[in-house]
């Protein structure tokens, strides 16, 4: 823990008229560092106090546990509570009486007891809501989250003449404190405690009460340290803001810190306003009108469940525009793979669907079959007839050899005046038979000129298959395979297909 300055910590050692601890708080300390307690002896500590020990039988039967079964005796209220809970409140009980004994000097005493109670309502509502297990202790932390301020109050009044701390930020209060005494009510109220022989879990309770993110306590405290910290927010917005910007981002940090959702958030500020009746009457408090609480409960509730149908709306909204994106995004993939002029596969469509046909073809061991394609005389058919004419001939064969195709066969435009045709599935008959189907088809077509004339085409195919017979380490080798088919046709007078595999064996 940060040293408080010498000076502070003196007058706190010196104070006189700051409250101790009363004898029932000290053994309560003493009994909860057993491990060993029992129900019998938790009973007869807390039957010492009779104050403490009917506020422990109210609390066991109050709406704060919504018990059914009413406890008509302490050894059933602490059955109720459990040992460690009991000790917790009674604890609370004994150190809140004496406290109330301080006279107040430069602060509103009631506005102090009033946050007090309902942070730690919130608190152990909040710790009840993420699923803890220590809901008193979180309770306990946040009805003493601001304890050092009564203190600062007794050793240095000053710090509080002319300003109201309880309708401030607490941070903004914490500001103000540090440039008058150079600490503030944290650090204070945890070094009290802790002079107190206070368990470690409520001083650093204290300690880090403003910081949500608890990100400087320790890992394993942050769960406890956030919903103490979220309950002193929760207090604020009741009591020194109440608005809707404050409400609503209450609810924003809610949810970020502790993962609790608007809509719920909304149900718990109308909890709180059912709960802290019961809690004023337990500790004998008049401290909120009834019409006062129904009020905040019902702007939070209006307030949080809107922000809630926003929210469900935005998400709906990004979720659409995340859609439309994606499909945005899949028709320019799909436009980047293609050809401007054919609308068949490009090169690069080609090779990323070569390689998943090839990783396929060799795990499962099924034929894939590649045919070069290329269009004969075509550099003379462009400088004789020109590049309109050239480019209707690389339309009509695109055509020609997607008709000629199954559906799952691909087609693409490889550079210039070439295709390649990517056929999985398909032996060497079958690509043979599709080549010669090719040749023959093509030479039935023709384009006419812008003058009139009429152009044939005739196409030189080369085709290599990988099989069991014929296997290939990789995709490039097997379009190597079928470019040496292809020159092999345009060396031996064109308008023709060949096979790899011929080539090699000859």
């Amino acid at each position: 823990m940060k040293k408080l300055p010498e000076e502070i910590e003196k007058r706190l050692r010196t104070c006189t008229s700051f409250p101790t601890p009363p004898a029932v708080a000290m053994q309560i300390v003493e009994l909860a560092q057993d491990p060993e307690i029992d129900l019998a002896t938790v009973a007869n500590a807390v039957s010492a106090d009779p104050a403490i020990a009917s506020k422990v039988m109210r609390i066991a039967n109050s709406a704060l546990y919504a018990r059914r079964r009413q406890s008509t005796n302490l050894r059933q209220a602490l059955i109720v509570l459990g040992l460690n809970a009991t000790l917790t409140l009674a604890l609370s009980f004994s150190l809140v009486n004496s406290l109330k004994q301080a006279p107040p000097k430069g602060f509103d005493f009631i506005a102090y007891w009033r946050r007090a109670l309902l942070a730690a309502t919130w608190g152990k509502l909040l710790a009840g809501e993420t699923g803890r297990r220590d809901a008193e202790e979180v309770f306990l932390s946040s009805l003493l989250q601001d304890i050092g301020m009564l203190a600062i109050d007794k050793i240095a009044p000053e710090v509080y003449e002319g300003v109201s701390p309880f309708h401030l930020d607490h941070h903004a209060v914490s500001k103000h404190e540090k440039s008058v005494i150079n600490t503030d009510h944290q650090a204070v109220g945890a070094w009290l405690l802790k002079s107190w022989n206070m368990p470690d879990g409520l001083v650093n309770g204290v300690k880090y009460s403003h910081d949500v993110s608890a990100k400087d306590a320790s890992p394993e405290n942050r769960g406890y340290i956030r919903a103490v910290a979220m309950a002193s927010e929760l207090a604020d917005v009741w009591l020194s803001k109440n608005d809707k910007v404050s409400i609503h981002k209450a609810g924003q940090l809610a949810h970020k810190q502790l993962g609790i959702q608007p809509k719920r958030m909304a149900e718990m500020f109308e909890i709180i306003a059912d709960q802290l009746p019961v809690a004023q009457g337990i500790f004998e408090m008049e401290l909120f009108e009834t019409d006062q609480l129904a009020d905040i409960s019902g702007m939070a509730s209006e307030i949080l469940i809107v922000r809630n149908l926003q929210a469900l709306s935005e998400v709906s909204d990004l979720q659409q525009q995340k859609s439309e994106l994606e499909n945005q995004n899949v028709v320019l993939e799909e436009e980047s793979n293609r050809d401007g002029l054919t609308g068949v596969y490009n090169r690069r469509g080609f090779e990323k669907l070569l390689a998943k046909e090839f990783a396929a073809t060799t795990e499962h061991k099924w034929p894939l079959s590649v045919v070069f394609v290329d269009l004969d005389n075509f550099k003379t058919v462009n400088d004789t007839h020109g590049h309109p004419t050239g480019d209707a001939i690389l339309k009509e064969v695109a055509d020609l050899l997607v008709a000629n195709l199954r559906e799952t066969d691909i087609v693409a435009r490889y550079g210039g005046d070439e295709y390649v045709l990517l056929l999985p599935g398909v032996d060497i008959d079958q690509a043979r038979n599709a080549s010669e189907r090719v040749v023959t088809e093509i030479r039935k077509r023709s384009v006419t000129t812008e003058a009139g004339e009429t152009v044939g085409i005739t196409l030189s195919l080369g085709l290599a298959t990988y099989d069991s017979s014929n296997p290939f380490d990789a995709a490039e080798d097997l379009v190597a395979a079928a470019d040496t088919a292809l020159y092999h046709s345009k060396r031996n007078g064109r308008d023709q297909h060949t096979y790899f595999g011929e080539i090699k064996a000859a």
